[in-house]
């Protein structure tokens, strides 16, 4: 679907802003590509809500003050279509980035989004993690982040940790001193054994 079809009834004030906020996040900030798409439909079904919320096309006043009422009522829409709290968390880091956006130009206010907190993942006992999960959880625009370079991070210690089966404190330790001269391969040691041996680990990935 084209990112801008729906936004046909968009008013055209907050559509400049919407398109300086994507190309912000394209450039300034060089998102991925995939967490730069999840940002903008997360903002699209955000404007979809705001649409029957407000009873018109959504303007830059609905956006502006946004109250802790409007974010409940959105999460709660968005629950009724089966959207989990995993996808629910990454949905409101994309709407706080485009009010912050905003903020930063003196334009909105993001104390009713402060007040909304991601809603809680619900816990369940250890699983072995399948292949497509794995690969899942190296996909930056799967975290639910407001910065790309927490994500990235994110990303790569989760693929040290089941890359290379390193513990997380083994992971956390890696430093850039050591990576050799000319390689692509870290070097990460098991603590309290005397046998200390290296996995190797792409620097790239």
């Amino acid at each position: 679907m084209n990112a801008d079809a729906f936004l046909v009834t968009l008013s055209p004030e907050l559509a400049r802003h919407r398109a300086d906020w994507l190309a912000s996040l394209a450039s300034e900030r060089r998102m991925a590509g995939k967490t730069l798409e999840a940002y903008e439909r997360d903002l699209r079904q955000f404007l979809t809500f705001l649409t029957g919320h407000a009873g018109e096309p959504p303007k830059l006043k609905h956006v502006a003050k946004l109250r802790p009422a409007d974010m409940r009522g959105y999460l709660a829409w968005r629950r009724n279509s089966g959207a989990g709290a995993r996808t629910l968390g990454r949905g409101l880091a994309g709407i706080r980035s485009f009010i912050r956006f905003l903020e930063k130009k003196g334009l909105a206010s993001s104390a009713g989004l402060t007040a909304i907190r991601a809603p809680r993942q619900p816990k369940t006992l250890p699983k072995p993690v399948a292949v497509s999960k794995a690969l899942q959880l190296t996909d930056p625009a799967e975290h639910m982040r407001d910065e790309p370079w927490v994500a990235a991070r994110d990303v790569a210690v989760i693929t040290l940790l089941y890359g290379c089966g390193l513990r997380i404190s083994e992971a956390l330790a890696l430093t850039p001193q050591m990576l050799a001269e000319n390689t692509r391969a870290l070097a990460g040691y098991r603590q309290g054994r005397q046998d200390a041996h290296g996995a190797a680990v792409a620097a790239g990935a």
